[in-house]
Parts: C-alpha cells; structure tokens; sequence
C-alpha cells in the first residue's frame, strides 16, 4: 500500500470517527445566543427555565435566592463542567488530531 493510499484509509477511517465533529462551535453559540436574547418576556413570550439559569450564574446577587446555597454551588459545578467540554470542543487538545481534521475539511471542499 502506497503514502498516499494510507494516508486515504486513514482520512476514511477518521471521517467516520464519531469525535470528529462534535458540532459545538463558536458560531452555533452565537447563533443560539442571537435566538435567545430575542425572546421578549415583556411582550408575552415565556420565561424558561434556561433563561432563569443563565439570569442566575450572569448575575448571582439578584436571582441566587431562585436555589439553595447547595443548589447554587451545584449550578456552578455543572456551568464549570459544561465550560470545560465547550473548550475541548472548538479547541482540541490533540494537536495533530486537529491539524488532520482541518485538512479533511479542506480536502472535502475540494
């Protein structure tokens, strides 16, 4: 088998890895985000429970009495957790992994 023929069976067989594409990105945060901010409580839109926990850990002084003392450190056990794979996600630690997977994007578009 030649470079270039395993080189492809590798491409192949990464492409059907399933931690390729973990589709958190920036932009799908933003996009979402967007969404959110245009939901009008004032104008009769429901108020959520997502909406209750982004108020509560944005601003912990004015919404803290909503949980317990343990439920609010849970919350940011959770959030902190959450940040944490949101990293991983748009910034992989592998190095050559996401090097690799950045050529295979590039190489789909071709």
């Amino acid at each position: 088998m030649s470079a270039k023929e395993s080189f492809q069976v590798l491409v192949r067989n990464l492409k059907l890895s399933p931690t390729l594409e973990t589709g958190i990105t920036t932009k799908l945060v933003q996009e979402i985000w967007d969404c959110m901010r245009d939901i009008k409580p004032q104008q009769g839109d429901e108020v959520t429970s997502a909406m209750l926990v982004a108020l509560i850990l944005f601003d912990e002084e004015s919404f803290a009495d909503l949980l317990t003392d343990q439920q609010l450190d849970q919350l940011h056990i959770v959030a902190g957790q959450a940040m944490q794979q949101y990293e991983l996600a748009i910034k992989p630690k592998n190095q050559v992994g996401q090097l690799l997977a950045t050529t295979i994007k590039e190489s789909e578009k071709i």
